[in-house]
């Protein structure tokens, strides 16, 4: 993460938007930000001017448009904070802090055998950046997204015609009756993802997380996975985001700045924090 590039800003709401039920999404101007920013990096958006709630609230981006100068964020209202800003109108000056973390950029993938996302409920949000990024670049994209039924399904259009999407609802009301992640083995399963090595990006529920990484490790495919945890600052100061590091070796990295992409083998995901 480059301090000269991260920028606390004044945002204008362009758009706030109720997506269905406790889903909302909001496009907000902020050129310094949109200029800079990768998919997969995040904002910390502060609530208001007192100190109650006093913690900004991190955010993925799921939207990047430096030509427009703005950027995108999408959310399920899940705490005081969340319900703040569901609240908000369109017009209003936010402050945001950004972009931070390491972010992923389609050049710092090998897509020759394809590019596999897989994500669950609002984890699909910031991989749309990346995945317009891999669609610029002609890649084979498969999407495996899930959630527990369809009325929690983000809309998948902003992906791509050219993207496959196979959908999963715990319930069955929408495409395959079951978890995400018991689609995307039943498809590695029946060979119908070619016989080439496609590199996994996944974002979600820490669960979803490890189950991913399991399957991956089991076909010998690259995984690189998206965090999602209680930031306090986001420049690494306050440790609050820590993960413990895999294979042995002895400390934590720090979510918000050495992520929160990591490579799957890098971190010891059935005992992250946040």
């Amino acid at each position: 993460m480059d301090l000269r590039q991260i920028h606390d800003v004044d945002a204008r709401i362009v758009r706030l938007s109720n997506i269905r039920g406790n889903l909302y999404s909001m496009c907000l101007e902020a050129p310094e930000i949109a200029r800079t920013a990768k998919p997969m990096q995040f904002v910390n958006i502060a609530l208001g001017d007192s100190t109650d709630p006093l913690l900004r609230r991190p955010f993925s981006l799921s939207g990047i448009h430096p030509d427009r100068g703005t950027i995108g964020i999408t959310w399920a209202v899940v705490g005081r904070g969340t319900q703040i800003m569901a609240g908000w109108q369109a017009g209003r000056s936010v402050r945001v802090l950004g972009p931070l973390g390491n972010g992923l950029g389609i050049d710092r993938l090998c897509i020759d055998h394809g590019l596999v996302l897989v994500a669950g409920g609002t984890g699909i949000a910031p991989l749309t950046p990346l995945a317009s990024q891999a669609l610029e670049k002609e890649a084979e994209l498969q999407v495996f997204y899930g959630a527990r039924s369809a009325s929690e399904l983000l809309d998948t259009g902003d992906l791509g015609a050219a993207c496959m999407v196979h959908l999963a609802t715990e319930d069955g009301s929408v495409g395959f009756g079951g978890l995400v992640t018991g689609l995307l083995e039943a498809r590695l399963s029946a060979g119908a993802l070619g016989n080439g090595r496609p590199t996994v990006v996944s974002c979600g529920p820490k669960p979803m997380l490890n189950h991913v990484k399991q399957i991956c490790n089991r076909h010998g495919l690259p995984l690189l996975v998206s965090l999602e945890a209680r930031m306090a600052c986001g420049y690494g100061v306050c440790q609050g985001c820590v993960v413990p590091r895999a294979g042995g070796k002895q400390g934590y990295y720090r979510v918000c700045t050495d992520g929160p992409v990591f490579r799957a083998e890098d971190i010891e995901l059935g005992e992250c924090t946040g």
